[in-house]
């Protein structure tokens, strides 16, 4: 052992030593990269897939919103062909036999029916006639100075208003009463009333 052995200390001398071995243990060992570099194609190959499953949804969708929207009243359509078809009956029997009465009662039964059917799409009427305006589903094209009634009171209707499932689809328009002046006492007895524009009768 030299003099210059002889002045390491043991504890530099160990490090010394142990450097190489560090240096082993720190290297990656030669299949690490392979087997990243499988997982990435792995990753990547799932996110086209996943890429792909996504576009062919959005143009899933998108066909099946045009199917929507183009035979979306499929079902309102075909509840509503067999009025035609009364309509036209009524009109043919009318023609042959000279009178309007077949003409009547066929347009009389074909409108209670489609009526009826209506129903079964969540359609009702609004009761207008009689009842006292309501802002929400009447509306008033009409002011009539009216004995015998509250102000407010609804005298005529002059279109029938609808429901969509309890929603408002159409106010009704009606005629409504208001307080008589002075001058106009006598107006609206009973017996009178205002026809469906409004005006006295």
């Amino acid at each position: 052992m030299t003099d210059k052995e002889k002045d390491i200390p043991p504890e530099t001398a160990e490090g010394v030593t142990g450097l190489p071995e560090e240096e082993e243990a720190a290297a990656p060992s030669p299949g690490t990269r392979p087997a990243e570099e499988d997982e990435a194609a792995r990753l990547k190959t799932r996110l086209a897939y996943l890429a792909a499953e996504l576009d062919n949804f959005r143009k899933r969708a998108a066909r099946e919103k045009e199917a929507v929207v183009a035979y979306g009243n499929e079902r309102l359509l075909r509840a509503i062909l067999p009025f035609l078809d009364n309509l036209e009956r009524a009109l043919t029997q009318a023609a042959a036999s000279g009178s309007t009465e077949p003409l009547i009662e066929g347009v009389r039964l074909t409108y209670d029916h489609f009526l009826a059917e209506l129903r079964k799409f969540g359609l009702t009427q609004i009761a207008a006639e009689g009842e006292m305006f309501d802002p929400n589903l009447h509306e008033a094209i009409a002011m009539v100075p009216w004995e015998g009634k509250p102000e407010g009171t609804v005298l005529a209707e002059n279109r029938k208003g609808y429901l969509l499932n309890g929603r408002l689809l159409r106010p009704a328009q009606v005629t409504v009463a208001q307080p008589l002046r002075p001058a106009e006492a006598g107006i609206g007895e009973e017996g009178d009333g205002p026809d469906r524009n409004g005006r006295e009768i």
